[in-house]
């Protein structure tokens, strides 16, 4: 019997076969090729669309497979992985059919892993990490790669003790090139939540100063705020609203060459921070006329949402936003509240976007959400 041609370029489904048609005494040889060529490529093993994923350990009962793109499992959709005879492998196929970037984990007999042949690994935001892989031709947009040959802002770093919430918090603020060229100009804001993370992960100064050096945007003080208790301050919580709207907004346009007024003043957020975001500007629609949020969280306190934002009398808003098609609880309430804003004819840019709930989605997307607040748009 002839050998069969090793692949060049090697596929889960020829090994599959391998492994499933090898005799006992093949059976150690099998598995040990199939374990160096998962060690050479690392997993999981893509062929376009079809993404497989690959676990293997001896003495494991059960593995699932959960990620962005079945909501990690909730609602008991962790999706059982099939065990490969005795081989001690799990596998499981995944047809992904539009370019994104997916984060995922592995239970193994109820512990969360990552994937340990998954050369891919991102921090999740809450001190762990998750594997994530990439289909099709995802890739980050020009404006997040640093330039040299432009003029760039700075960014100034300070902390704030409130008053009003008795804590400390973390400020960053952006000050365009021109701030500091041009001593007498005044700039419109765009204060930010979770400031830190939207400087560190989604690059939002070097974004800032390549849309404003392309001309798509004008100068914009860019001030990024750090919650302390996010998950207590930004579910649409008045005693934070009060803090940022009597306390640190008046405190920011005294402490810098900002234009105090709401034409000229935009809030946005991801996630909870979209939440506090859509809540804070509709609650004080005086102060804001630009409200942006990625993935927001607005199912959680829709029904406040949308009773603010009947109350809101004679004064328009814009809105951006933008959610992952793998992000499915988060897309309904979307579409209501957005329904809402079209009857009132309020501009509004809604988008569903291949990906999921990570700031490689976010970041990704930072160009069409500071364009359409603060870009020059017909009307």
């Amino acid at each position: 019997m002839a050998t069969a041609r090793e692949e060049a370029a090697p596929t889960f489904e020829t090994w599959k076969v391998r492994l499933e048609e090898a005799e006992p005494d093949q059976m150690h040889a099998e598995v040990e090729g199939f374990l160096r060529v998962l060690s050479a490529l690392g997993t999981q093993m893509n062929d376009g669309a079809t993404v497989h994923f690959v676990y293997r350990d001896p003495n494991a009962a059960h593995v699932s497979l959960v990620g962005e793109f079945n909501d990690w499992g909730r609602r008991g959709n962790a999706i059982p992985m099939d065990r490969l005879g005795e081989t001690g492998f799990f596998c499981h196929t995944l047809t992904v059919p539009e370019p994104a970037r997916l984060e995922y984990k592995f239970i193994v007999d109820g512990e969360w892993k990552t994937d340990p042949l998954c050369p891919h690994t991102i921090d999740n935001g809450i001190g762990e990490q998750n594997s994530f892989f990439v289909v099709g031709e995802f890739h980050d947009p020009p404006e997040l790669e640093w330039v040299a040959d432009i003029e760039h802002g700075r960014v100034e770093e300070f902390e704030f003790e409130s008053d009003r919430l008795g804590n400390t918090r973390r400020v960053y603020v952006y000050l365009p090139a021109a701030y500091d060229r041009d001593g007498d100009a005044r700039f419109p804001s765009l204060y930010v939540h979770d400031g830190g993370e939207y400087l560190e992960r989604a690059r939002m100064s070097t974004v800032m100063d390549n849309l404003i050096h392309a001309g798509d945007i004008p100068p914009v003080v860019v001030v990024m705020i750090d919650p302390v208790n996010r998950m207590r301050e930004y579910w649409a919580n008045e005693d934070y609203c009060e803090f940022l709207c009597s306390e640190f907004i008046s405190m920011s346009d005294s402490r810098y060459r900002t234009i105090a007024d709401r034409e000229s003043r935009g809030v946005m957020g991801a996630s909870l921070g979209g939440l506090i975001s859509t809540y804070v500007a509709l609650s004080q629609p005086q102060l804001f006329s630009k409200v942006a949020g990625q993935s927001s969280a607005l199912h959680l306190d829709e029904n406040k949402l949308v009773s603010l934002l009947g109350a809101v009398k004679d004064t328009t808003l814009t809105f951006y936003f933008d959610v992952g098609t793998y992000e499915p609880r988060f897309i309904p309430a979307h579409e209501r509240f957005v329904a809402l804003l079209k009857q009132r004819r309020w501009p509004c840019l809604y988008q569903e976007l291949a990906g999921g709930h990570n700031w490689t989605s976010w970041r990704a997307h930072l160009r069409e959400l500071l364009v359409f607040l603060w870009g020059v748009r017909s009307e």
